[in-house]
């Protein structure tokens, strides 16, 4: 038989393979080369043939074939050979036994090579992603060991940089999930739980919550009753906490006995910016309380005392403090009991005082002498620029001096006045006509007077604020009018559509109290599309915008008659007590 060469990886011991994507060199062991080479020895006694190891001749046919059958070998895996597998194959071919013993048996070990390293690792989780349900997994575990049910909709919130829970009624227990949820939370800076009935207990834990989580600068605690304990906690929270800069507890049923703690979060906190106690119940005594507190303070920027029952020695103070105050850019005292003798006061500390730049001191029932003793102050003042009068008893006349004198005072920087629904007369529109000329100023008022032989300007016929869209439903409601009925008599050809010519000659022809120029505006809003048409869809439209508007008017007069109703009944208890005392 010729001999035949053998692969050069057999002589060297070596060889580079490919593994997948990686390129590895295989190495043979020892004990393999030497049982190749005493294999040789004996080939080589009985055959003549060149050297082992050369590489230089090609492959036996012999050595190709049984190669083949070892690779194609069922049960052994390809390019290698043990002595059980050959043994096999002995027992199972006789007649080739001779060949078979030509083969090594080849033994290799893979070095330097990771066989994980063609896996590709999965890349680490974001933080941005993990946090989330961090904070998400703190309130469902606050939960479950508080043993109540998570608040869906306050879950979906726990990353976000305000939490505005309102009207879900959580409780006191729920109030304290969020707490210890929220106590290494560093996303949350707004929490507004208005009306959620935390009440007091609910108040101690947010308030131990925000003794440790300094993140949180706007907290709304508002309509929740925490009364006297729930207040306590926070203001002993506030004397520490140097980064809550808006306050809101309003509806906290605090009374005069209160007052005290609110004066020592005044006293000791520098960071507060806004402090809102509207809707309490703070009378006399506790506004003497407030305003030494308030005199002293130069940090806190808006003070809400509205909805009170600051009225006498309570009110008086108030006014007189802001002659010391530096620090209030706003002021809102309306629905409380000022009198003329407080617009006195008040008028003095306008004059003297000129950080203030809006006051609010609307429903106080004050009359024309105690208006004209605040105008006083108001002219001559030159820091005050908003000033809300609405609600108070303003005829039309004496909204014609107030606006004489705003006008015609050189240091007045009033730019917006405020009257609500007090009605005013055409006279007004004209003097407001030539003031806005020379300065600016912006008034808010009600109904507007028609009087016979007045000066017209322009947008006569109805009032200046209302919406003349408004006016012209209102007149189709007092005469019985359907929008049916308005597009069949001005629609001549049945299209049910109208050109705006056409619809202001058949407004002018039905006596609609709209001018000409009341009609452009008008006709502007019905003409949503731009078309230059108003069709029937654009007047259904405006029509349920119409019933909407007057329902809420509606309610607001309805609400208005209910606290004049209240209004009174006070003052008769006020009277009563006064009595008393006397």
């Amino acid at each position: 038989m010729k001999n035949s060469s053998k692969p050069a990886f057999i002589a060297t011991g070596r060889s580079e393979v490919q593994i997948g994507s990686k390129a590895t060199t295989l190495y043979l062991s020892s004990s393999s080369l030497k049982l190749h080479d005493k294999r040789c020895h004996s080939r080589e006694s009985t055959n003549a043939g060149p050297p082992l190891g050369t590489g230089s001749l090609p492959q036996s046919p012999v050595q190709s074939e049984t190669d083949r059958e070892t690779v194609a070998k069922p049960g052994t895996a390809p390019g290698r050979s043990t002595a059980y597998s050959q043994r096999s194959e002995r027992e199972d071919n006789p007649s080739r036994g001779s060949v078979s013993r030509l083969q090594p048996i080849r033994e290799f070990t893979f070095t330097g090579y990771d066989i994980m390293a063609d896996v590709t690792p999965e890349p680490p989780e974001p933080e941005e992603e993990i946090k989330p349900r961090k904070r998400l997994q703190a309130y469902l575990d606050s939960c479950s060991h508080l043993g109540i049910t998570p608040v869906t909709y306050l879950s979906r919130q726990m990353s976000n940089k305000g939490i505005v829970m309102r009207n879900h009624s959580i409780g006191p227990i729920g109030a304290r999930a969020l707490a210890i949820a929220l106590l290494n939370n560093d996303t949350v800076t707004n929490l507004d739980l208005e009306d959620d009935g935390i009440e007091a207990e609910g108040a101690k834990a947010i308030a131990e919550m925000l003794e440790i989580n300094t993140n949180i600068v706007d907290v709304n605690l508002s309509e929740n009753c925490i009364g006297s304990q729930g207040l306590r906690a926070i203001s002993d929270l506030m004397v520490n906490n140097q980064v809550i800069q808006s306050l809101d507890i309003s509806g906290s049923s605090l009374v005069d006995s209160d007052a005290h703690l609110l004066a020592k979060i005044l006293q000791n906190n520098t960071t507060l910016r806004e402090l809102i106690l509207s809707h309490n119940g703070i009378c006399e005594q506790g506004g003497y309380i407030l305003a030494t507190a308030i005199a002293n303070n130069d940090t806190l920027r808006i003070l809400d005392l509205s909805w009170n029952h600051l009225r006498g020695k309570g009110s008086l103070s108030i006014a007189a403090s802001l002659q010391k105050n530096i620090g209030l850019r706003k002021l809102d005292i309306a629905w409380n009991g000022f009198s003329k003798n407080d617009a006195i006061v008040l008028s003095k500390s306008l004059k003297e005082n000129t950080t203030l730049k809006e006051l609010d001191i609307s429903h106080n029932r004050l009359e024309k002498e105690a208006l004209g003793f605040l105008m006083q102050g108001v002219k001559d003042s030159d820091g005050l620029e908003i000033l809300r009068l609405g609600g108070n008893c303003i005829t039309p006349e004496l909204a014609m001096v107030i606006l004489t004198c705003i006008g015609q005072s050189e240091t007045c920087r009033v730019n917006l006045l405020d009257f609500e629904n007090n009605e005013v007369d055409e006279e007004f529109l004209t003097l407001l006509d030539d003031i806005q000329s020379t300065k600016s100023l912006e008034v808010v008022y009600g109904h507007v007077i028609k009087r016979e032989n007045g000066r017209g300007r322009k947008g006569d016929g109805i009032d200046g604020n209302l919406d003349a869209v408004y006016e012209l439903y209102k007149y189709m409601s007092e005469h019985n009018y359907r929008v049916i009925d308005l597009m069949k008599w001005l629609d001549k050809d049945g299209s049910m559509s109208v050109s705006r010519d056409e619809f202001k000659r058949g407004m002018m022809t039905a006596e609609v109290p709209l001018t000409e120029h009341q009609l452009d505006v008008m006709l502007d809003k019905l003409d949503m599309d731009g078309d230059g048409e108003v069709d029937f869809s654009e007047l259904l439209i405006g029509e349920r915008a119409f019933r909407r508007q007057l329902r809420r008017k509606q309610e607001r007069e309805k609400a208005a008659r209910k606290e004049k109703k209240n209004l009174q009944g006070i003052d008769k208890i006020i009277l009563s007590s006064l009595s008393d005392k006397t």
